[in-house]
């Protein structure tokens, strides 16, 4: 289970594991729940994620698309490492993303 926190508006997911195939039913219905919520920002900080492989990359777009759907609003991925900094923006996902 991740550890989320509610602050100043924004919801930030911190999944500690990384996000891999065998993690994606578990870490989405925690995004739903998070969505379905009616949360509009959302935080994901990846500092103790190391790997995400396609089925989580393709979690995180679904992800995206779910908020979209809802409405709109925004997902921030936060302290990503050097590698994953270089998989997002080699599969130009950096420019669906906020990235900090």
């Amino acid at each position: 289970m991740s550890l989320i926190e509610r602050k100043n508006g924004v919801v930030t997911m911190k999944p500690g594991i990384d996000i891999v195939a065998s993690q994606c039913a578990g870490l989405k219905q925690e995004f739903l729940e998070i969505i379905n919520s009616g949360e509009k920002k959302i935080g994901i900080d990846l500092s103790e994620t190391e790997m995400i492989d396609s089925s989580g990359i393709g979690l995180l777009i679904s992800i995206r698309n779910s908020l979209s759907n809802n409405g709109g609003g925004e997902i921030e991925l936060m302290n990503l490492s050097d590698d994953l900094r270089q998989l997002f923006r080699v599969m130009k996902l950096d420019n669906h993303f906020k990235i900090s």
